[in-house]
């Protein structure tokens, strides 16, 4: 995710800043303790999105496993 878009991005609830997860597939609110998923490259900022950070397993929160789909060629 670009850097200058996630620095303006904010919680829909909190409207505190977000931090990008690990494998790149969530959004997170620290201070809600929730997650945004990213689909497709895009974030669903919406309320009834929203996934508690309890919810989430560690592995969907890591970095993605490598293989080829991974694998960038640049």
């Amino acid at each position: 995710m670009d850097s200058k878009l996630l620095e303006i991005l904010a919680c829909p609830r909190s409207k505190q800043p977000l931090t990008l997860g690990k494998g790149g597939r969530y959004l997170i609110c620290e201070s809600e303790r929730i997650a945004y998923p990213i689909i497709d490259g895009i974030p669903h900022l919406l309320e009834s999105s929203a996934i508690a950070l309890q919810d989430i397993t560690t592995a969907d929160l890591a970095e993605p496993a490598a293989g080829p789909e991974s694998e960038k060629p640049y």
